[in-house]
């Protein structure tokens, strides 16, 4: 049998084709194979790139969920400073409201202490006794000293004419003392509110206090009212 195929031209043919084919078809596998194997490592690189990529979307959301839990911490804070803070300045609100009816109810006011220029002292005159009622011992008019003279210097007067520097007027308003948390913003709020019209430079000026000046808790301040 081999022998006739030997023979047979197109059989030899049939049979080189087949060898071929089964030559690529093994080269084909080997390339398969070999592919293969450079999927797989390139698999195994992709899964390791997924679980650094997990752990970090891990720790980022720990992150995450940590600065909502800061926020919310921040958050709750701030209400209550927020709420402490309308809660001081109602209550300082209510005590200027209490101080200023009382003031006025007493009918009171409390001038600010100034130094008044000190005027001159009066020059004394002295009294002569009244003599007994007796025409007896009264001497004639001729023997009378004369008038002193119009143009003569009162003893009362001054040498130069000049009148005393009037004194200061004392300005009225209201004595505050300073409480923890207060500023000058919020204590002039707080008299406005309550129908005195100050203004936090006016407070400043009364109290010789700059814009850098700092207020001390228990510091008194006097809160000057204006038109007085």
């Amino acid at each position: 049998m081999p022998r006739s195929l030997a023979q047979d031209p197109g059989a030899q043919q049939d049979a080189e084709a087949a060898r071929e084919k089964l030559l690529k078809a093994e080269d084909q596998l080997d390339n398969i194979q070999a592919n293969s194997e450079t999927t797989k490592t390139s698999v195994d690189g992709m899964k390791s790139d997924v679980a650094a990529l997990q752990a970090d979307v891990t720790k980022l959301q720990s992150d995450n969920a940590a600065l909502r839990q800061q926020l919310a911490d921040m958050q709750a804070a701030f209400d209550q400073f927020k709420e402490e803070q309308i809660k001081a300045r109602q209550t300082l609100i209510d005590n200027v409201a209490g101080m200023i009816a009382a003031d006025k109810g007493a009918g009171a006011t409390k001038p600010v202490k100034k130094k008044k220029d000190t005027p001159p002292p009066e020059t004394a005159t002295q009294t002569s006794p009244t003599p007994p009622d007796n025409s007896a011992l009264t001497p004639k008019p001729s023997s009378l000293n004369p008038p002193p003279d119009s143009g003569s210097i009162s003893p009362n007067s001054t040498a130069t004419g000049d009148t005393p520097p009037a004194p200061v007027k004392p300005q009225k308003g209201y004595y505050h003392v300073v409480a923890s948390g207060e500023t000058l913003t919020l204590i002039c709020a707080a008299y406005r509110e309550n129908g005195v019209n100050v203004t936090v430079s006016e407070i400043r000026k009364a109290n010789g206090l700059t814009e850098n000046s700092a207020l001390k808790t228990g510091q008194k301040l006097f809160i000057p009212k204006p038109g007085t």
